[in-house]
């Protein structure tokens, strides 16, 4: 039996609120699962979080789970990166963090006021970091045979991802990086905390896990932003964690409904699920520490959500058991990365 303590995922996806009745209990039951007590809602709902209006709304419905719902605020209105949000507004109301995950903050002048405008505010900017993303989304990671798909390089990632710490640089505003992907952004990262500038960043378990050499391309179970690189890429990524230029592993779970994914990769959403299947699928692959595991799930993340205003309980425990099973999730969204790999730890007493 190990019995760890609860683990905060710094990037959820809880679709909710919205005006489709999407079920909030899933998020509840695929974080409990999972083992985790707190989750950072991304803004990117269907009614985005970009007004204290809709705080409010998603705030009431998170009061009813069992579950901590910690809230981020959008960085421009509508996610358009026309117009910012009143980031005093969101701070006056206890949210501190600033995110238009799903899309980028591209323009360079806009980007350049919010960091300055939120740096003076004290508050903190999370960045998806993607180019092309309302001009010319791409669909996998180089290289690919299909003629048909339009291929992610990694300066998608690695341009922004530039530009927004020279602008850390600039106004000193604290930094978070989502989701990395390349070899060149922990590069980027490194020299960024060489500086002792206020930067932290995540990874998630399917890019740490997952390469893209023979990647199935016949459905879109692995279509996702950013894309499954390189070896290179994923080695690069487990070495930034371990040396510490990451902070922490985060899941980015991304509920969507089975006839939007195993359909043609093309037509495909993006994203996976992933707080159920964490914790097993990292324990089980025998790349870190158990020890590791919890500075990246449960030490680090709670630190950044602290340092940054927000109240964290102290986690309650869950104990696991080891044995050899094909991972399934149980609640109602699946498509999952690791769906039936094969495991060697599950949860006591699982939430289903």
């Amino acid at each position: 039996m190990i019995e760890v303590p609860a683990f905060l995922d710094l990037h959820t996806h809880t679709r909710y609120p919205d005006k489709s009745f999407f079920p909030a209990k899933d998020i509840e039951k695929s974080a409990l699962n999972g083992g985790y007590s707190d989750i950072l809602a991304m803004p990117n709902s269907e009614i985005i979080i970009d007004d204290i209006e809709a705080l409010n709304y998603a705030r009431e419905i998170d009061s009813s789970l069992n579950l901590n719902v910690h809230r981020v605020g959008a960085l421009s209105k509508h996610l358009s990166g026309k117009e910012l949000v009143d980031f005093k507004s969101f701070i006056q109301n206890g949210i501190t963090i600033f995110s238009d995950d799903g899309k980028s903050l591209i323009e360079d002048t806009l980007a350049d006021e919010a960091f300055k405008i939120v740096a003076e505010l004290g508050g903190a900017i999370f960045q998806h970091c993607e180019k092309s993303c309302f001009s010319n989304p791409g669909d996998i990671a180089p290289p690919s045979n299909s003629s048909e798909l339009i291929l992610i390089p990694d300066s998608e990632e690695f341009e922004i991802l530039k530009r927004d710490l020279e602008l850390v640089e600039k106004y000193n505003t604290r930094y978070h990086a989502q989701h990395l992907s390349s070899k060149k952004s922990v590069e980027l990262i490194e020299q960024a905390k060489n500086k002792q500038l206020p930067v932290t960043a995540e990874v998630t378990p399917h890019h740490l896990l997952i390469n893209n050499e023979n990647l199935d391309i016949t459905n879109g179970k692995y279509k996702m932003y950013p894309p499954i690189r390189s070896e290179e890429d994923r080695q690069s990524l487990i070495s930034g964690l371990k040396t510490g230029i990451i902070d922490t592993i985060a899941t980015d779970h991304a509920p969507h409904p089975e006839v939007t994914k195993n359909i043609k990769f093309k037509e495909a959403a993006r994203g996976v699920v992933g707080l159920e299947s964490a914790f097993p699928v990292l324990y089980s692959s025998n790349i870190f520490t158990l020890d590791e595991l919890l500075i990246f799930l449960v030490d680090n993340p709670r630190e950044i959500l602290n340092n940054l205003g927000y109240e964290i309980n102290e986690p309650f425990h869950n104990q696991w058991i080891e044995g050899v099973e094909l991972f399934n999730t149980k609640s109602e969204y699946k498509n999952s990365a690791f769906e039936n790999f094969e495991v060697n730890i599950k949860k006591v007493d699982l939430h289903v």
